[in-house]
């Protein structure tokens, strides 16, 4: 097997099963009464473990993050305000309404970057960039109206926080930048999985809900939620990159939404008007447009 092609078979398993992960953590929390904060503290302490574990196997310096208290400092912030963040306004999202809409509003985060870099003038403005965000809004008026301007298909404490989920997956792509480069990938997002879990232990000090409670196949489902759809979703992402172009993962990475939709309507039974599966067409293309222009801006520089 070559390594392009080894690339994209591992972004392909990678993206689609953090797409499985969301949609098993919807009947987790619909059928099982999962709490959203048991389950994000379980999901992130488990999981990063795990892979702090596989960086040792692998002889990475685990420790790295932490050789100098500027480095320490931008992990905890990254942990906290990065990953724990998107966690849980991600999983929050999900609980208040499904895993598809979920992850197609925190998908919008190359939006909430462009946004941010104009109003910043860290970038200059343009007619195109404009366009983008025009057409981005009109796609999610879409999908959560399906074009009416009368109601809501979807609850308005999950548009919330999916939207809230977007703005901090574009804090978590933008600020993690300097700090990989200081450790290996593996053990960054290892430790802040960690490290997020263990503050959302601090923040919410409490156990509710007794996991034996959820039987054979809710364990079932909690472990490929945590394992699958979280631990091996992301190293399989990160050893993708080492194999393949960025424009490719851009690409291939949005068969995460596009999996939480189709299993939302195979598996969950979940509904959606003409209008609403247009609104999807329009966030993907805007999304894989961004993507690989983002891609393709990096290659140039």
């Amino acid at each position: 097997m070559s390594n392009q092609l080894k690339g994209i078979v591992l972004i392909i398993c990678g993206t689609v099963f953090w797409g499985i992960g969301g949609t098993v953590a919807e009947v987790l929390f619909k059928d099982y009464g999962l709490d959203v904060n048991d389950y994000v503290k379980f999901r992130l302490i488990v999981s990063g473990l795990l892979l702090l574990l596989l960086a040792l196997i692998r002889k990475q310096p685990v420790t790295a993050p932490f050789k100098n208290k500027w480095t320490a400092l931008q992990m905890l912030v990254y942990s906290v305000f990065g990953m724990l963040a998107v966690q849980y306004t991600y999983m929050a999202s999900i609980q208040t309404g499904n895993a598809a809409v979920a992850t197609l509003l925190q998908y919008l985060s190359p939006v909430v970057i462009l946004i941010f870099y104009v109003i910043s003038r860290k970038k200059p403005f343009r007619l195109q960039d404009l366009t983008i965000v025009a057409i981005s809004m009109f796609g999610t008026f879409l999908l959560l109206t399906n074009g009416s301007r009368q109601s809501f298909e979807v609850a308005p404490p999950a548009v919330i926080w999916g939207l809230l989920s977007a703005t901090a997956a574009a804090f978590y792509i933008m600020y993690a930048g300097n700090l990989f480069k200081h450790a290996p990938s593996l053990v960054i997002v290892g430790w802040a999985m960690l490290i997020g879990g263990f503050f959302m232990f601090i923040l919410d000090f409490s156990w509710s809900f007794n996991f034996t409670a959820l039987g054979g196949r809710g364990l079932l489902l909690l472990s490929i939620s945590v394992i699958v759809g979280t631990m091996l979703a992301f190293w399989l992402y990160l050893e993708s990159v080492n194999y393949i172009q960025a424009e490719i993962v851009a690409l291939l990475g949005c068969l995460e939404p596009l999996t939480a939709v189709i299993l939302s309507v195979i598996w969950l039974n979940a509904s959606f008007g003409i209008m609403q599966f247009i609104g999807i067409l329009i966030i993907f293309s805007i999304v894989i447009y961004s993507s690989l222009n983002k891609a393709n801006s990096k290659k140039l520089s």
